[in-house]
């Protein structure tokens, strides 16, 4: 295509639909062009023309859209496309939406993917016209009452069609119409039909009635398509276009964030306003991650369960994403966002028509779980570069002398070798990037062998390794690698809570040492922990965070330590108060500096987050729901339709995020996102599984008991690790560069 090489950023906060560094390219040149060549004030006239627009107009810019290759960048080659796929066309679509595109451009492109699809001899010419911008398309979703009756040369067409995106400005219709034998579609000129552009919600991409009285349509125009996959095709685009209308609002939103001021400061540093902006950003990183993998498996043509549960997944989150977030939009605006002036309405008018023209999200979410409940499912898969292969050969003789041996076994047995934590530096690990990483875990995968948990200890090595000392590293390390030592965390305390800074417990220097007094709460494991790491306060006089010191606490030999199991609401006491009474610690104990234990703990955490977020697919609760969800009324199979998006946004997220790191690129904001979802999303399973019981859910018997202490159990997920509320301050800060409180 003949775009060029303008810079520019990824559309909206992260990254767009696209991940790799070709589609970041592609949407930073669609961007760029999209500012050269079609003005605001292109959208705007639109919006203050009265009535609707004259019939078969089209936009001054569709000449140089087509130029550029857009029109086809989807198209084979032999029709003169780009000899690309759906999910370069998203990546298109999702910057024009951003850049409020008016006309008949996402239309005409669906028609294209829709015939590109469909073998006949009426195609090809027509897709040569479509990828050279010589024709314009559009299509109904559903027949109406359009009707088509067999004759001796074709069929004749005759009824209304429901509104049909961009029908005004097309020259050709592609319509589904019932027949004696069937649903059928057909490509019908529309010099033959009736078409009446309305007064559209969204003027810059209006509706159109379509009619046909007694149009003939010849046989070759009459064209075998798959229904389900068109409906698909327009389930995916539509859902790339939300994304780029979601990422617009929640940009505008943010930069007003950051300067319009009320009370002497501005808005973006109240907590309000943060977390109706972290929350537009969670929406949509769900609603990329469903439409990237929905074009994906589109293109991939890997099945129509597969195909058919992504469009689903798409359709019900993207749209959704688009409209609340352009809803928020204008909350955060005020009345400036209430002005016709300002763009904030068009974008709400664009995501209205895309809601209202592809169904409900709870109409889709209930298409879900019938795909699922009928064993539909996607399977996510990462594809390597050639050097993984290298890696695994190089790993494959080490990792064999862990074979069938137990967990703990195993890792005791690769530990001294490296294998057991490759990302570590050496001696430690391998210092393997993300592409060796992934190559070894396939090869451990491939030969059945399981490593034990390090559990709190995850956490704890990467913060020995950059600030414990020679001494430190030599006497912890090889021995936690290999699970011999087992850590707890000693932070968290009564009146802090998440809140660092107000950490009380004492550390005072002393001729021995260091002498601790305080006390912690909600620690786990601290009764079979051998050692803990702990932040105390070394400096009353020192501001918050400057005071902490972070030292490391002998749980078996230390004097003066009273562990008190905590009773949680479940009545189990997985959690432990950690009573301090003038415990000594030697000198040796501290981990990086007097007073420089924040920025150790800082380390620490920032494990903590990546670790909390591990993958999520369907798993085996969501599994269960989706198995009763033939018995459910549809009010809670659209729930579990819900659960199913989250679930595989999740893992999408997962993926792409790994795609980044494989690629050389940031993780983005992927492992903050999940966080977020994960917990809510398990919290929400766990509640319906109990729902779902009934009477029987009352009992803490059997099937009750199980399903009511996973939803006690659950409670915590949104407060273990950061709470969801001090979470979405850390994203609207740290990744949408929102000021502090």
């Amino acid at each position: 295509m003949g775009i060029g090489t303008d810079s520019g950023t990824a559309t909206g906060t992260g990254t767009g639909v696209g991940v790799t560094e070709e589609h970041r390219a592609l949407a930073r040149s669609v961007r760029g062009w999209l500012a050269r060549t079609v003005p605001p004030g292109e959208a705007r006239a639109l919006l203050d023309t009265p009535g609707p627009p004259a019939p078969g107009a089209r936009p001054e810019h569709w000449a140089a859209l087509a130029a550029q290759g857009l029109t086809g960048i989807h198209l084979p080659e032999e029709y003169g496309g780009g000899g690309g796929g759906i999910l370069d066309l998203a990546v298109v679509l999702e910057e024009a939406a951003h850049g409020s595109l008016p006309g008949p451009y996402l239309a005409t492109v669906l028609v294209g993917a829709v015939l590109a699809r469909t073998p006949g001899p009426a195609t090809g010419d027509t897709l040569r016209a479509i990828a050279a911008g010589e024709r314009t398309a559009a299509l109904a979703l559903i027949p109406g009452t359009l009707t088509a009756t067999p004759t001796a040369t074709g069929h004749r067409l005759d009824g209304t069609a429901p509104p049909a995106l961009s029908a005004d400005a097309a020259d050709l219709l592609l319509l589904p119409a019932a027949t004696p034998t069937g649903e059928r579609w057909f490509l019908v000129d529309a010099e033959g039909l009736t078409v009446r552009p309305h007064h559209s919600v969204d003027p810059t991409r209006p509706t159109a009635q379509v009619r046909a009285d007694a149009v003939p349509v010849p046989a070759h125009r009459t064209l075998p398509i798959d229904s389900a996959l068109a409906r698909d095709l327009a389930a995916v685009l539509l859902a790339a276009d939300a994304c780029g209308t979601a990422a617009r609002c929640l940009r505008t939103a943010v930069e007003h964030a950051r300067v319009r001021e009320q009370f002497g400061r501005p808005i973006g540093a109240f907590q309000a306003v943060k977390h109706l902006c972290a929350d537009m950003l969670v929406r949509l990183e769900q609603a990329r991650a469903l439409t990237w993998d929905a074009a994906r498996a589109a293109d991939e043509e890997t099945g129509d369960g597969a195909r058919a549960l992504t469009a689903a997944l798409a359709a019900a989150t993207a749209p959704e994403a688009a409209y609340t977030c352009a809803k928020d939009t204008i909350q955060i605006l005020g009345g400036t966002g209430f002005t016709w002036e300002h763009d904030a309405h068009l974008w709400l008018r664009r995501a209205v028509l895309a809601r209202q023209l592809l169904g409900t999200a709870d109409a889709h979410r209930l298409r879900a779980a019938r795909l699922a409940a009928a064993g539909a499912r996607r399977e996510l898969t990462l594809e390597l570069p050639p050097e993984a292969a290298r890696h695994r050969a190089e790993a494959r003789p080490h990792l064999a002398a862990a074979r069938g041996l137990p967990p703990r076994e195993a890792r005791r047995a690769l530990a001294p070798t490296g294998y057991a934590a490759p990302h570590l530096p050496p001696p430690y690990g391998l210092g393997a990037g993300p592409v060796q990483q992934l190559a070894i875990q396939q090869e451990l995968a491939e030969q059945s062998v399981r490593l034990s948990d390090l559990s709190i200890a995850a956490w704890v090595v990467p913060s020995l390794i950059a600030y414990g000392t020679e001494a430190q590293r030599e006497r912890y390390l090889p021995a936690t690698l290999r699970g011999d030592l087992q850590w707890c965390q000693l932070f968290s305390e009564p009146d802090a809570g998440s809140d660092l800074a107000a950490l009380r417990t004492r550390a005072v220097r002393t001729g021995e040492g260091w002498r601790i007094t305080g006390q912690k709460v909600w620690t786990s494991a601290a009764r079979t922990a051998d050692h803990g790491i702990l932040l105390a306060r070394t400096d009353p006089d020192a501001p918050r965070h400057r005071g902490l010191t972070y030292f490391l606490v002998d749980m078996k030999r230390a004097r003066g330590i009273d562990i008190r199991p905590l009773r949680e609401i479940t009545g189990e006491s997985l959690f432990n108060e950690v009573h301090f009474d003038d415990v000594l610690l030697p000198p040796d104990a501290v981990v990086g500096e007097v007073g420089g234990g924040w920025r150790v703990a800082r380390n620490t955490l920032g494990n903590e987050r990546v670790h909390m977020a591990d993958q999520l697919t369907f798993d085996t609760g969501l599994e269960a729901l989706i198995a009763r969800s033939a018995e459910t009324d549809d009010a809670t199979r659209a729930r579990i339709g819900a659960l199913a998006a989250e679930a595989h946004a999740l893992a999408c997220i997962g993926l792409r995020t790994t795609l980044r790191q494989v690629s050389g690129l940031e993780p983005g904001a992927g492992a903050s996102v999940r966080k977020l979802v994960q917990t809510a999303h398990q919290q929400k399973v766990a509640e319906l599984t109990l729902e779902l019981l009934g009477p029987a859910g009352a009992v803490a018997e059997e099937a009750g008991e199980r399903a009511l202490h996973g939803f006690l159990m659950s409670r915590c997920l949104t407060i273990a690790g950061g709470t969801t509320q001090i979470q979405l301050n850390v994203v609207a800060e740290r990744i949408l560069g929102l000021p502090r409180d």
